[in-house]
């Protein structure tokens, strides 16, 4: 064989092996970013509601995240090729803060916080509060969601034994939860359920769920 067949060869090989090589990262590429989050490869843009849905996605698979926007836990590292940082709306990081296991910090902060799945504040929307945004990862029943069922450790209620009436804002009470997550307590309480305490006059059919108008467990006044 010719030293120039030779020659021939060995650049076809190894333009073989560099073109194989570029095809399998582009393939890697494309199979973390694209699984499971949708987005136009023209335009390299989620879907219009993505902001309100993605998160669901994150907690199946983080990395398909990261590919793309950077640390999740690092603002200094954040951003990606996409120079759109997860801080940007998430200002304490994606995940809940440390330490949130206790039940001091979320059980709290999840009821004696207004409901809300996002918030505005200086013009920026962040991370949202009370029960109504522990349903965007948790579900609507707070077991049917892609985060954790709050079931598997809350066996029994989502609050400690009665009577729970602490007697600070430290200690649990339920006289200190916000009336617009009473919603998330109708789901246990409507009309007394699961309660000693019932209304005297059950509120009429289709009332919205309140503190005090006989659709949980009080009346007009505590």
């Amino acid at each position: 064989m010719s030293k120039g067949n030779t020659m021939s060869r060995t650049k076809l090989m190894v333009g073989s092996c560099f073109a194989t090589l570029l095809a399998l990262l582009a393939w890697g590429c494309a199979g973390t970013a694209g699984k499971g989050a949708p987005y136009n490869a023209t335009t390299g843009q989620h879907p219009t509601n993505w902001i309100e849905v993605h998160y669901a996605d994150y907690v199946k698979a983080p990395d398909q995240c990261r590919t793309c926007h950077g640390s999740t836990s690092d603002p200094a590292q954040a951003g990606g090729i996409s120079k759109v940082s997860c801080f940007s709306c998430h200002t304490n990081g994606v995940n809940h803060p440390a330490g949130w296991a206790d039940p001091s910090q979320h059980g709290r902060l999840g009821a004696q916080a207004a409901p809300a799945m996002t918030q505005l504040i200086g013009g920026t929307v962040v991370d949202g509060s009370g029960f109504a945004y522990c349903t965007k990862c948790h579900g609507a029943n707070y077991t049917d969601g892609a985060a954790v069922s709050c079931k598997a450790c809350h066996t029994k209620a989502p609050h400690p034994d009665a009577p729970w009436r602490g007697p600070t804002f430290t200690s649990p009470s339920h006289v200190n939860t916000n009336g617009g997550n009473a919603p998330a307590c109708a789901q246990c309480h409507t009309n007394g359920a699961n309660s000693v305490l019932k209304p005297v006059t059950p509120a009429p059919a289709g009332t919205a769920p309140g503190c005090f108008n006989n659709t949980l467990c009080h009346g007009t006044s505590f």
